[in-house]
């Protein structure tokens, strides 16, 4: 993820989420998103990986307390939405096909992993904004 932190080739990608630091609220619901979304295309470690150092990049310092947690619930969380949101889910998967003959469709999963994510951000959020 450094070298394509330093390609830039994702920048574009990550402006359209979150194209700057706002200082209040915003900041929390945009790394939200981005993370929710962005961990669903390059799963949520090597997300948190690179939106690290677009935050450093963005002026975000150990006193934006919220905005780092925001960032560590929400690329965790992210992982629930889709097979790819995680690499554990495609580990978890291949045993299940394996060992025990059995699937987990792409919708299926994403219909409870909605509901997951759902039920996070509704308690998440309010503790990060305030």
């Amino acid at each position: 993820m450094e070298g394509v932190w330093r390609s830039g080739v994702l920048n574009p990608l990550l402006n359209m989420f979150m194209s700057r630091r706002y200082g209040d609220f915003r900041d929390i619901l945009s790394i939200a998103i981005s993370s929710i979304a962005l961990s669903q295309l390059i799963s949520n470690a090597p997300f948190t990986k690179l939106f690290i150092n677009y935050m450093h990049s963005m002026g975000f310092t150990e006193k934006d307390v919220n905005a780092w947690l925001s960032l560590a619930t929400f690329s965790t969380i992210a992982g629930n939405l889709t097979f790819l949101g995680a690499a554990s889910n495609i580990i978890i998967l291949k045993v299940l096909e394996s060992r025990y003959s059995r699937t987990i469709s792409f919708k299926d999963f994403v219909r409870a992993g909605g509901i997951v994510i759902a039920i996070n951000t509704l308690v998440y959020i309010p503790f990060l904004l305030y």
